[in-house]
């Protein structure tokens, strides 16, 4: 428990005298001071810290220790909870003995002929002028205190009147109640200050008096109101706008009985079930995303994390919303999370609100293009916590910066020769260029071993920005993202501007940058953008980086250069080119799909992928039914063939959960899930199944949000690299080779690292022309095979297609093939006969010796 009581406290005691008390114990999340109803402090405060620890420290420390003069008490503060509710000893406390013995007579009159008669204020008209009934009141020691009811409604008759007669813009003007009687306009003042008032004027009604007071601008009495039940001179200050009707609304405590709490109960399960979002209240402003998803992770899987902040301060604003994946779970956590001490404060928490989905269409449902589903698709998945190409390189750009550098044209640079084609000098090209970004990148503090191994983790303030020109301009660049909050850092290589990594102040604001801009189109190409791995800087670098700006005088001449060759390319290529990278992207994917048959018997990687990708394509796209009100003894087996009947299922789940008095053994919660073949029998089965008997109970069926949500199952389990050595092996082995590439531009590509000893390009068995899309390529030395290993191994294309490059298991020796085969055989356990004639010999063994004994 991070919250703890303090008792005993200095009449005179405020909240920033506690603050400095503990102030060795910062961040102090929260310091509540207790009053009476007429503002008299009662001696005890809650005080609450980030975290448990701290609070227990407190406790051994401070408890029986002297605040000032007086001996202090701190203990635990105890959970809200009427299981474990300390009973109450306070004479200001409902329930204690000291309570009843003042209020007692308020409350409840004891019995008069064995019925009980509620107090004064409930007492029937009839009864109310009856002199006999006065005389057995006095007789039995009650008084009627008529004179405090007619003065209170005195005063709200005399406020109602006063409110009729205000001639003054009730929009900008407040009520102000509780006041002294003989407070002045210069005490207010001095209390509201520094909001400025245009005009004010009292009203005294016996014991108390009314302000009305009108401000200059609507801010100013927005920031009044939050100063009501404040104290002015010892007097409980109320403040409150003006009615739109005269009469304000009272509730006893007669309406609070008749509240059906049961119902108010099923309508938040019910809501929370339908949207599996709840908001949180209260929140410590210390609270960070992270916290709360740590906090609520052991309760399923959550989609998303809102921790609402100020942007000039960057701390939580103290309220967010959590976004499971399952309603159950969300369920699950409001119920045992509600009124739980977080980080020294009560957790509030309320069911969420269902998001709202940004649409354009207006009236009735607009049919989608198929570039545009796709361009839509392509949004969405940007989100997704993976890639296949952290530094990635466009074609069209390698060519246009390293035409810039040789001060030649492009058309120059892709024609070839006869040592190298055109595809072996773009690749070469690449490699250069993704080995200074890879420099410039570490030289500015960032880790590169984070981008070649699994990201388990992202960042959501760091992103990658890719696929950019070579006519980017950083500042242009720059303002892009600025346009959705300050940016921390901003770090684009000066040279080969194609890749890049923004870094915001606050994750909103890159999550807004990511959303607005993925996908989005800048100088002719979509901006690709990507979430870069948490760690992605390097801890010594803690201080912003300013990337290193080029010379001046290179850039100028750069500039002129690429101006004069783009004056003469300009008007033959401006309308064709961004035509020509979309057919030529659209190529490659078809090409990829052709050849995926053929390289199954060598990429054991890409099994996995294709069946991963069923599995997605499976869960998605409207193809999941969330089923309600199922009968607690109905199966997986039961519910799919219930739904079996008449449509094609691939999927059916029964939700289930642990019961508390064997652990081991899963109890069904009600509900599951089933996922259709199509869309169309998803429908069907939602239009004639709603309602259906299964095991006699009628299912109540809805479309389920899985499929709208963030899938991380599709974050495929790539090799990482670093982890297979080289040892003293020279052979790499090269996957995902085109099938247009040919052994002597294989060996083009590696010869410029080396001397190769040999390129073994296996062949088909079917043709022999055609090769398996993989290769292994021996260098002469370690050394040579190590540059070439290190210059490649991160992004280099060649014909569109990405080459995969791992080491190459070493050669066994004839000892070792002997003592593999050896040991195969003779090290197998006996399992007994296997054969037919074994077991016949076994068989009739065994009936000898029975028909001997016998």
């Amino acid at each position: 428990m991070s919250r703890v009581v303090i008792k005993n406290l200095p009449s005179k005691c405020t909240e920033d005298t506690v603050r400095k008390f503990f102030k060795d114990y910062d961040p102090i999340t929260d310091v509540s001071f207790k009053y009476t109803k007429d503002g008299v402090f009662r001696k005890f405060a809650f005080v609450g810290f980030d975290c448990d620890e701290k609070a227990q420290e407190v406790i051994k420390k401070y408890n029986q220790s002297f605040f000032g003069s007086s001996r202090i008490v701190v203990e635990e503060c105890a959970p809200i909870d009427e299981r474990n509710r300390i009973r109450p000893w306070s004479k200001h406390s409902k329930g204690s003995t000291a309570y009843k013995r003042i209020h007692g007579d308020d409350d409840v009159l004891e019995n008069v002929n064995g019925k009980k008669f509620k107090s004064n204020k409930g007492i029937s008209f009839k009864y109310e002028n009856d002199p006999l009934f006065a005389e057995f009141l006095k007789v039995r020691g009650v008084k009627l205190d008529k004179k405090e009811e007619t003065e209170e409604e005195n005063s709200e008759e005399f406020l109602l009147n006063a409110i009729e007669t205000y001639k003054g813009d009730k929009s900008v003007s407040l009520i102000f109640r509780g006041l002294p009687t003989s407070i002045k306009q210069t005490n207010l003042k001095e209390w509201l200050s520094p909001i400025r008032i245009k005009s004010c004027f009292f009203v005294n009604a016996g014991s108390e008096a009314f302000g009305f007071v009108q401000f200059n601008r609507p801010g100013d009495a927005k920031k009044a109101l939050q100063r009501t039940n404040q104290f002015l001179g010892g007097f409980k200050v109320r403040i409150c706008k003006f009615p739109e009707d005269a009469k304000p609304k009272e509730h006893n405590d007669e309406e609070m009985e008749d509240i059906d709490f049961e119902a108010e109960r099923k309508k938040i399960t019910d809501k929370i079930l339908d949207t599996g979002r709840l908001f949180l209240r209260n929140l410590p402003y210390v609270c960070t995303g992270d916290d709360l998803t740590f906090l609520f992770k052991k309760y399923g899987e959550l989609i998303d994390v809102q921790c609402v902040v100020n942007r000039q301060t960057g701390q939580c604003k103290g309220f967010a919303v959590i976004t499971f994946m399952f309603p159950e779970n969300a369920l699950t956590a409001y119920t045992e999370l509600d009124g739980t001490v977080f980080k020294g404060r009560m957790l509030h928490i309320l069911p969420g609100e269902e998001k709202l989905e940004e649409s354009g269409d207006q009236g009735g449902e607009k049919v989608l293009s198929k570039f545009q589903k796709e361009k839509n698709q392509k949004k969405e998945a940007a989100g997704k916590a993976f890639s296949w190409n952290t530094l990635f390189l466009g074609a069209n750009a390698v060519a246009d910066t390293l035409a810039e550098k040789l001060a030649i044209q492009k058309s120059d640079f892709l024609e070839g020769d006869d040592k190298n084609s055109a595809a072996v000098r773009m690749s070469l090209a690449e490699t250069r260029l993704v080995n200074e970004t890879r420099d410039f990148l570490i030289k500015n503090g960032v880790c590169l071993d984070a981008f070649s191994r699994p990201v388990t983790k992202r960042s959501d303030s760091v992103m990658i920005v890719k696929n950019l020109s070579a006519a980017t301009d950083s500042e242009e660049l720059k303002r892009m993202f600025e346009r959705f909050g300050e940016i921390k850092r901003f770090l684009l290589p000066p040279e080969c501007k194609v890749t890049g990594l923004v870094e915001f102040k606050l994750a909103v604001d890159a999550k807004k940058a990511f959303k607005g801009l993925a996908y989005s189109k800048y100088r002719t190409l979509p901006l690709y953008l990507e979430w870069a791995p948490s760690d992605v800087f390097n801890k010594d670098s803690e201080e912003e980086v300013k990337p290193t700006e080029p010379e001046v005088g290179t850039s100028q001449l750069n500039k002129q250069k690429k101006r004069a060759l783009k004056l003469k390319e300009k008007y033959g290529d401006k309308f064709n080119k961004e035509a020509e990278d979309d057919d030529n992207e659209e190529e490659v994917d078809d090409e990829e799909e052709d050849n995926a048959a053929e390289e199954e018997d060598v990429k054991e990687e890409v099994k996995d992928e294709v069946k991963e990708e069923k599995e997605e394509t499976d869960a998605g796209n409207g193809r999941t039914l969330f089923v309600k009100n199922l009968n607690f003894d109905t199966t997986d087996e039961g519910l799919k063939k219930f739904f079996s009947k008449g449509y094609k299922v691939t999927l059916a789940e029964v939700s289930k959960k642990e019961g508390k008095k064997a652990k081991s053994k899963l109890l069904s919660m009600g509900f599951g899930f089933v996922t259709f073949a199509s869309v169309e029998d998803a429908e069907k089965a939602l239009r004639k199944l709603q309602g259906a008997l299964l095991d006699g109970h009628a299912v109540e069926l809805k479309r389920s949000r899985r499929t709208d949500l963030i899938d991380h199952s599709d974050e495929l389990k790539r090799k990482e690299v670093n982890n297979l050595k080289q040892g003293e092996c020279t052979k790499i082995l090269v996957r995902n080779i085109p099938f247009q590439a040919s052994e002597k531009e294989i060996k083009a590509l590696f010869t410029s690292f080396g001397e190769i000893k040999f390129v073994r390009l296996p062949r088909k068995v079917a043709s022999a022309s055609k090769h398996r899309g993989f290769c292994f390529v021996d260098f002469v030395s370690k050394l040579d095979a190590k540059t070439a290993f290190d210059a490649l191994v991160h992004s280099t294309h060649l014909y569109g297609r990405r080459l995969v490059l791992e080491w190459a298991k070493e050669s066994e020796t004839i000892d070792e093939i002997r003592e593999r085969t050896n040991k195969k055989f003779n090290d197998k356990p006996d399992r007994g006969p296997t054969t037919r004639r074994q077991i016949r010999g076994v068989v009739e063994e065994g009936m000898e010796k029975a028909s001997k004994l016998d």
